[in-house]
Formats: C-alpha cells, structure tokens, sequence
C-alpha cells in the first residue's frame, strides 16, 4: 500500500471505555479508526463506507457480535471484510459462535497489543 491510505477500522462495541481504549491503541499503531456503539450503527456505516475491517464485541445489546459477522456477511460486497470479535470471555462456545457467524478471527480481552496488531496485519495483507 505505496499510496499512503491508512487502513481504517471500524471499533464496535457499546462500552464507552472499550471503543476509547481500542480507539487510541490503533491510532497509535498507525490505523485509521471510526467507531459505533451497536451493531445497528455498524451495520449503517459498513454500507455507506466499508472500513478496512472491523473489530467488535461479542456482547452488546440489541444486535450482538455474531449476528453482525452474519448480518455483514451477508452484504454482497461485504464477503471478505475482516472481521475480528473482541470478547471478554475466553469461552469455546462464544468463540465457536463468532466463526461460525462468518468472524475471522476471536480475541480475548484483555488482549494484547501485539497480538491485536499482528492478526490486524495479517487479516489486512500488511
């Protein structure tokens, strides 16, 4: 990516200080970030400006992590956008639920930066 664009990334999640804490982490890695606070408003701006991929709770109100993944896969233009689900529970039915909804990967919060930056490199091609 020579031409300077930022990858962008969408944050998802209904808690104020998850989105802030995710928020400056990625600025600080060098992403582009915009962020929504339900899976609704995600879902809106996924359509009007797809980001570059997205990170998003497992559990929030209304429209949760996984049915997001299903709802964003099921955009025609949608297909391959990386998604990857934050949860704050390390649980193999959560993590089964995320992939099997269409989510790339599954990360356990608290996560690790460097971890959170590499599988956000390799989901991106950077």
């Amino acid at each position: 990516m020579g031409d300077g664009h930022k990858p962008v990334v969408l944050v998802v999640d209904d808690d104020p200080r998850s989105r802030n804490l995710l928020e400056i982490v990625l600025t600080i890695e060098g992403y582009g970030v915009v962020s929504a606070d339900s899976g609704a408003q995600a879902l809106a701006l996924i359509e009007q400006q797809p980001p570059d991929a997205v990170l998003l709770d497992f559990l929030m109100p209304g429209m949760d992590g996984p049915e997001l993944c299903a709802r964003v896969r099921s955009l025609p233009l949608q297909r391959r956008l990386p998604l990857i689900v934050l949860s704050g529970m390390d649980d193999p039915q959560a993590r089964n639920a995320a992939r099997a909804a269409g989510a790339d990967d599954f990360v356990v919060k608290p996560f690790d930066r460097a971890d959170l930056r590499e599988r956000l490199a390799g989901l991106l091609g950077s």
